[in-house]
């Protein structure tokens, strides 16, 4: 048996519980954008905790070109140090070029906060005539968290039975091609990201960018005759026990100096190690 409803009286029973269109709350649309050419805006962020059970958990940092959603540079890495930020931004510079802005959060790896100073995120930025731009939210670095996404389901859950921290980033840097140069995305009418990307016309040279973004920072030598940097231990001469000295990046080499005097060279260890007390 079918009831007679004239579409009045259903219009008045949805409006007395809120249920037309019309009397709906205003919505405010996400306003989507992306950036007019390649190099104008770069998004960096970190993924959040990955385990991979023969390794443990890992955290990937990656940059990616907002226009035509070109992997700049990524990698994995035990703990979200700004210095594994500043990594991958090196690898990218030397790589790409320079950027007329980057995106990220406001985590302590991109912002000082509490009147602590500057970041060296914010400080290399300034040095190198580059934008920051930070995300007030969760939907401005909507392709970047897209991304992690399908990293997620396409790297990771195909990767998990790789032994070492080594053999994910080697694995990973062979995924980041494949994804750059050969998968089509939606958004660029299925064209593959390096199909839209162009390198930065701002270039510096490596040794150029090694001299302006040099990472300092004091040490004391303890009583191993050896330093402490970001959780890991690098040998010094014994004769400098106890003794303060600097420390310099440069890419991805340590050396420490004592009164300008480089006494030790190392490259940078990305091995597993205890949660150090510190500086992040």
């Amino acid at each position: 048996m079918k009831l007679v409803v004239s579409e009045e009286t259903v219009r008045l029973v949805l409006v007395k519980h809120g249920l037309n269109r019309i009397s709906l709350p205003p919505v405010k649309p996400i306003q989507r954008f992306v950036a007019e050419e390649p190099n104008d805006l770069w998004q960096i962020d970190i993924m959040g905790r990955v385990r991979f059970p023969l390794v443990g958990d890992l955290y990937l940092i990656l940059a990616l070109d907002d226009h035509s959603r070109f992997i700049l540079s990524g990698a994995f890495f035990f703990r979200q140090f700004k210095l594994n930020v500043f990594l991958v931004l090196y690898r990218a510079f030397v790589r790409w070029g320079i950027p007329k802005a980057i995106l990220s959060d406001r985590g302590s790896q991109f912002k000082s906060h509490h009147g602590q100073g500057e970041a060296d995120y914010e400080w290399y930025a300034k040095k190198l005539g580059v934008e920051l731009i930070y995300a007030n939210r969760a939907q401005t670095k909507g392709k970047i968290e897209r991304l992690f996404r399908f990293i997620q389901r396409d790297f990771v859950m195909e990767n998990l039975h790789l032994t070492s921290l080594e053999e994910i980033n080697v694995a990973f840097e062979r995924w980041i091609e494949d994804y750059n140069f050969n998968h089509s995305n939606k958004a660029l009418d299925k064209e593959c990201a390096a199909g839209v990307y162009s390198a930065s016309p701002r270039r510096l040279t490596a040794e150029e960018l090694e001299f302006i973004l040099v990472h300092e920072e004091p040490r004391k030598v303890l009583k191993t005759g050896a330093i402490t940097y970001y959780g890991q231990y690098y040998k010094v001469p014994d004769a400098y026990i106890g003794r303060r000295v600097w420390t310099k990046l440069k890419g991805d080499t340590l050396f420490i100096e004592s009164a300008k005097k480089v006494i030790a060279e190392h490259q940078i260890k990305h091995d597993r190690f205890d949660e150090p007390s510190g500086q992040l």
